[in-house]
């Protein structure tokens, strides 16, 4: 039986407001995990007392992680009771809503805003990037589920467009990825220190022997471009650069960075361990040099402020960089080589301070467009 401060405190709870939060979380993949991190840290600034419910492929780390409530996003009665006891249910950030990946994660997302309008709650589409869509059928299942929503936010002009083709009439309002929204302060790096390869590589910036070069790669395609990244980091390991790779999406990762370092000749560091969003980002603002074809390596990267190079092998990266005003730094997959690589790092190097003022402002220009939907979402929940 309970006490009577715990059936206050109880009462307190269910009297807090409650959103509902769907995404691709709980599944180790570090871009995905640093947007929900974003996400709740951004609301809980904006409203303490806000009760947030993440729909998890792993509640019990989710819920150990960022101190939320959390359900198995595959148990529907679950899903389904939580929803309805909500005030607002949040779609997003990330790509849910693309055919590339598959169809089935594309139906599952659409069946959760499909759930929540028929149980006539609100719901937000909080800053994602939209697409590909290849699949007719599937062009036409977004417009319908976008079209029940009460606010869309989008996470760069390529979505807007996007949605604006497919016949979304919606006010669609372009935002920043959530990510952007965080400082390097909002992020503790004190954990990375337990961490004996990172503890020698980051160090401080007095201890440091070398500059530190993060890569965060994945396999792609006909994998074309590992040659000519090993060869490219290579190249920066002999002119002085500590190389460090790590996986954005363990272990999935893992089999590129191996294929890499198996061709490099000179020497390597690896992290060959699941990374939390955290030690992402603070990885992401304590090293010198970001190259990655990661979109959240680039992200991360761009909130902190540490100089980066993109590979890119889907619009979304493209997308990104020509949000931050750094297209030109932007390599294109079909055509990557390893001395254009090394002709962009050091044309960052020798950018002029006119040019480093401009992505500042551009910076912060982007992290207060990322605050945006949270304040939309915070509006929302108090109507």
């Amino acid at each position: 039986m309970l006490t009577a401060g715990e059936n206050m405190s109880l009462n307190s709870k269910k009297r807090n407001p409650k959103v509902v939060l769907s995404g691709y979380y709980g599944f180790d993949n570090c871009g995905d995990e640093a947007v929900l991190y974003a996400i709740v840290h951004c609301l809980r600034e904006l409203r303490p007392d806000i009760r947030i419910v993440v729909l998890s492929g792993n509640p019990l780390k989710t819920r150990e992680l960022y101190a939320v409530e959390a359900v198995n996003r595959w148990n529907p009665i679950m899903v389904a009771f939580e929803i309805l006891t909500s005030r607002l249910v949040l779609s997003g950030g990330g790509s849910l809503l693309q055919d590339v990946t598959s169809s089935k994660s594309l139906r599952y997302y659409i069946a959760i805003i499909r759930l929540a309008t028929i149980l006539k709650k609100k719901v937000m589409i909080y800053s994602q990037g939209i697409g590909p869509l290849n699949v007719e059928k599937n062009r036409v299942k977004v417009t319908k589920a976008l079209n029940r929503c009460c606010e869309i936010t989008v996470r760069d002009e390529s979505s807007a467009r996007l949605l604006m083709e497919l016949g979304v009439h919606h006010d669609t309002k372009v935002a920043c990825d959530p990510v952007m929204a965080l400082r390097p302060d909002d992020v503790n790096a004190s954990g990375l220190k337990d961490v004996p390869l990172l503890a020698r590589l980051l160090g401080t910036l007095s201890e440091r022997r070398k500059p530190l070069l993060m890569a965060a790669v994945r396999q792609w395609d006909d994998n074309r471009h590992i040659a000519p990244i090993a060869e490219f980091l290579d190249t920066q390991a002999k002119v002085g650069w500590d190389v460090l790779l790590v996986p954005a999406h363990y272990p999935n990762d893992m089999e590129a960075i191996n294929k890499i370092t198996s061709l490099m000749t000179e020497p390597s560091n690896q992290l060959d361990r699941c990374l939390t969003a955290r030690e992402f980002l603070a990885i992401s603002a304590h090293t010198d040099r970001v190259f990655s074809m990661r979109l959240h390596g680039l992200i991360c990267a761009m909130a902190a402020g540490t100089p980066m190079l993109g590979l890119s092998y889907d619009p979304k990266i493209d997308a990104f960089m020509e949000q931050a005003g750094l297209g030109r730094f932007c390599l294109p997959f079909d055509s990557f080589t390893s001395n254009a690589a090394e002709l962009l790092l050091a044309e960052f190097d020798d950018l002029p301070p006119q040019a480093h003022q401009e992505l500042e402002a551009r910076r912060h220009e982007m992290r207060e467009m990322a605050w945006e939907p949270a304040r939309k979402a915070i509006e929302l929940l108090s109507q």
